[in-house]
């Protein structure tokens, strides 16, 4: 090995050797947190005290309004789960087929719910579930105790819960102020993400498909942290509208842009007299447009400067319209306008961008209607369910049959896992990773559990002996590479310290406590990757269900879609697929993506001429038209075939009707839905050839 390589994989360990200030400052805020946790609960003579100190590591998180929300809801579902086990003991008590069914159904049910919702609501649910099993599999030879263990549990919480915010909140100063930068600063850079993509397309050098799938990921997630950043702002509702309104409409602006691309390629007017000076001029008001991003008064003026890119390009769409019929090649002036069309949709949509951005002049009402939706998916949440709520039965009838001592921590944890992961959107790795963290934890606690506890009762000893392990665990969980991982570590390695006040765990009881925990989540690891596991080709035929659903709802005279919702189900399956993208061929997932792009594309479009439809008095032979189209697109019956072809008669049968038109004004509505359907004709064939090239099978 070179001294230049080793430098470099000594690098890459920098995380841990020379980690930064924030990450070694919450590592070690964390550590000493956990222990007086643990210290407080053993003098109050708690019965395993350590759940107090993993309660710790649990809620503490980067930012105090994610740990702020995380303890919110694992005090809900806390005693929600508490709650469930003692009605689930009492009514089932030592009728352990009644009672297993019925443990395994509310885990079932629980995983499901979580998988509806988001953030960590989702995670009241898991808790909701895993809590009632450790109780009432805690209680199941002693039913007459369930109500004990469960105030006992609930004050484990209550007691880790207390002392983080406690520790995070005097810790934490002034956090307000650095929540609304943060916040404004990572819209500030969507906005940059955005800009430069659409400028990249209209200069004829579009991103790749995975960076695009990664900046549109990168606005999902933003969107969902928002509402922590809400919670560290005291619950700035203004703020909070403007920020999620300026994600959306920053989706909606990129995925214009990408029809864009389709628009140039096929009128081939980039370079025309009229759309070639405002596509130059627009690509350079995109170039330079960061720079004024810094202030209110810098937004401001490119709202104005858009606004009067805008104006400049009505007025060659005008100019356009009159020259037509005087022009000898009527077909290229209007491919030039509908660039221009195009041109003015992006315009609107920046200006409506960088109002959301700056915070004014827009009502509460709008701002609203314009934040990007998640959606929820109902084949998702039964699967995790029945996924779940089969493995707690093989994990019980796997202690029936071998009547193990400890099978009861097995089962405890087998549905522990199966409820914490099932929403994820790789189980297979999340629970992988959740097994190495345990069985790491393991190992670390061999020292003080072997060599420490059993020569001493002095409880600072203990915190050394302890800490150490902890505080490297709290740096790994803060390396995003192996956070997953150190999460799992941080949580279990209190676990696996038993602690006690009266007497010390021997060995055995140890040995059978670790096989046990890595036991039930190795068999958890199994269940997730052989029961109901990922499949490309369900996964593929999933998503033309939602997709052909979506188009029908589209095209409905009086349906609920919106560009939000339709870009919402999109990226929600481009990242269920980059999740599972490991070990896949590159060339496939791409293909995959560029797929997904075109249908995001024709939905747009076709939104865009219901909208015209609906909204503008029309020719009546174009009126005419479009809802002869539209009825064949709601038809179920209705290939994908026939819809680009009947896509196609109707956009040759508007080409003749523009021809024919005599009034400036309607030629420029006539060219404006040619544009959006022949973008949407050219997608969706390209959509149709992707998927017989390639079949999209595993």
């Amino acid at each position: 090995m070179t001294e230049k390589s080793a430098r470099q994989n000594l690098k890459r360990w920098n995380w841990l050797f020379a980690p930064s200030v924030p990450d070694l400052i919450f590592s070690l805020r964390t550590t000493i947190t956990s222990l007086v946790a643990l210290s407080i609960a053993m003098w109050m003579e708690l019965g395993q005290p350590q759940w107090a100190a993993m309660t710790v590591w649990i809620v503490a998180q980067s930012t105090i309004g994610e740990s702020l929300s995380k303890a919110h809801w694992r005090v809900v579902g806390t005693l929600a789960g508490a709650v469930a086990a003692i009605v689930l003991v009492s009514v089932a008590p030592q009728q352990p087929w009644l009672f297993f069914p019925l443990l395994a159904g509310w885990i079932g049910l629980c995983a499901g719910l979580g998988t509806l919702c988001h953030n960590y609501r989702s995670y009241t649910f898991v808790l909701m579930g895993f809590t009632c099993a450790i109780i009432s599999v805690s209680a199941i030879d002693a039913p007459d105790q369930v109500f004990s263990i469960s105030i006992a549990r609930s004050t484990y919480v209550l007691l880790g819960v207390a002392c983080e915010m406690t520790v995070a909140l005097i810790c934490e100063p002034s956090v307000a102020g650095r929540a609304r930068a943060a916040v404004r600063r990572n819209l500030q850079d969507i906005i940059e993400g955005t800009a430069a993509v659409v400028r990249d397309v209209l200069i004829s050098h579009p991103p790749p498909e995975r960076d695009l799938c990664n900046t549109f990921s990168r606005v999902m997630t933003l969107n969902d942290r928002i509402e922590f950043s809400a919670i560290e702002t005291g619950h700035s509702g203004p703020m909070v509208a403007s920020a999620r309104a300026t994600l959306g409409q920053a989706a909606k602006f990129m995925s214009r842009g990408l029809g864009m691309q389709t628009r140039l390629a096929l009128s081939g007017q980039k370079n025309g007299r009229f759309a070639q000076p405002v596509v130059s001029a627009f690509a350079d008001f995109l170039d330079t447009m960061p720079r004024f991003l810094d202030s209110n008064a810098g937004v401001t003026g490119l709202c104005t400067r858009a606004g009067d890119l805008l104006r400049v390009c009505e007025i060659a769409i005008e100019q356009t319209a009159s020259l037509e019929n005087r022009s000898a090649d009527q077909r290229t002036v209007v491919d030039d306008r509908i660039v221009l069309q195009g041109i003015a949709l992006l315009l609107s949509e920046l200006t409506l961008l960088l109002r959301c951005f700056a915070g004014t002049g827009l009502d509460r009402n709008v701002l609203n209607s314009l934040h990007v939706v998640r959606p929820t998916h109902g084949r998702a949440a039964i699967a995790n369910g029945l996924r779940s709520f089969a493995a707690v039965l093989i994990a019980a009838l796997i202690w029936e049959i071998t009547a193990w001592p400890t099978g009861t921590l097995f089962v405890m944890f087998v549905s522990v896992v199966c409820a914490r992961f099932a929403s994820f959107s790789n189980t297979v790795i999340a629970s992988k990773n959740f097994f190495l963290g345990a069985v790491w934890a393991v190992i670390a606690a061999v020292i003080p559990v072997f060599f420490v506890m059993p020569v001493t009762s002095d409880y600072p000893l203990l915190c050394f002996a302890a800490g150490i392990p902890m505080l490297i665990g709290g740096l790994v969980n803060r390396h995003p590479a192996t956070a997953a991982m150190g999460a799992s570590f941080v949580n279990f390695f209190p676990y696996m310290l038993e602690p006690e006040n009266h007497f010390r765990v021997d060995e055995l009881q140890w040995f059978n406590s670790s096989t046990a925990l890595l036991a039930g989540l190795g068999f958890g690891v199994l269940v997730f990757r052989y029961l109901f596991p990922f499949s490309f080709v369900r996964f593929h035929r999933n998503f033309r269900a939602i997709i052909e659903k979506g188009l029908r709802s589209i095209v409905r005279r009086h349906s609920r879609m919106t560009d939000q919702i339709w870009l919402g189900e999109i990226i929600e399956e481009m990242e269920r697929l980059i999740a599972h993208d490991a070990g896949r061929d590159p060339s496939r997932t791409d293909a995959w993506l560029s797929n997904a792009f075109s249908l995001m594309t024709v939905g747009r479009n076709l939104l865009y001429v219901k909208f015209l439809l609906t909204q503008k008095v029309l020719p009546p032979s174009v009126g005419k038209e479009l809802t002869r189209l539209f009825e064949i697109l709601e038809s179920a019956a209705t290939t994908s075939h026939e819809k680009l072809r009947a896509m196609t008669d109707a956009e040759n049968a508007l080409w003749q009707t523009e021809a024919r038109s005599e009034e400036a004004g309607q030629r420029i509505q006539i060219s404006d839905i040619i544009g959006c359907l022949s973008i949407a004709v050219r997608e969706l064939g390209k959509s149709n050839s992707l998927q017989e090239q390639h079949h999209f099978r595993s």
